[in-house]
């Protein structure tokens, strides 16, 4: 497993990028604006890069849930503010990033995405933003991974653990049998992020 982490506001599409856009995302571009054309651009160049295949030559098939895939080579995207993550691997994989920020009603969107166990210890720690964004980023790479959506996300019930000694990076321990592997990583400052991978 591997992941990219681009910074969107110190990039603008060119041209060769929309030239590399098929005639369906050429008219999602219209609709959604410049950074569509460029994250296309960015993932088609690195899958091109990773098998060989020209950029331009990628056919994007849709699953269930509206996500670009292609047989040759399992991906996942992510994108937060000016953030982009592009993680790939042989298997199955899921990747979230988010922006830690305030947020309204925090207890009742942590209610949706954490087991009770978790969320009993959440309240009990104060409630902090990172773990909130952790914890989120953590669940929606997992239903990322399983083809599922957030709003199953307590399917995949998990525990953060807070950092212990000189290691910063805290950890997630799965409740549910068989767990794929779970990786925790800040791709800037202010920034959460998980990758799920089999």
């Amino acid at each position: 497993m591997d992941y990219l982490v681009y910074n969107l506001a110190e990039l603008s599409p060119t041209p060769e990028d929309a030239a590399l856009l098929s005639d369906e995302e050429s008219e999602q571009a219209s609709a959604r604006g410049p950074r569509f054309t460029l994250i296309r651009a960015l993932l088609r160049r690195e899958l091109s890069r990773r098998t060989g295949v020209p950029p331009q030559q990628i056919r994007f098939s849709l699953g269930s849930h509206g996500k670009p895939a292609w047989a040759p080579q399992t991906f996942n995207i992510s994108h937060s503010g000016d953030l982009l993550c592009l993680a790939f691997h042989h298997s199955d994989v899921g990747v979230d990033i988010e922006r830690i920020r305030p947020r309204t009603r925090l207890l009742s969107l942590a209610s949706r995405i954490m087991a009770p166990e978790q969320l009993e210890a959440f309240t009990r720690r104060g409630c902090s933003l990172a773990e909130f964004f952790t914890c989120w980023c953590t669940a929606e790479a997992l239903v990322k991974h399983a083809g599922d959506t957030l709003w199953n996300a307590r399917n995949y019930p998990f525990l953060y653990l807070p950092p212990t000694g000189p290691d910063p990076t805290p950890r997630i321990r799965p409740l549910f049998p068989t767990p794929p592997h779970i990786h925790l990583f800040s791709p800037a400052p202010s920034f959460a992020g998980a990758v799920v991978y089999s």
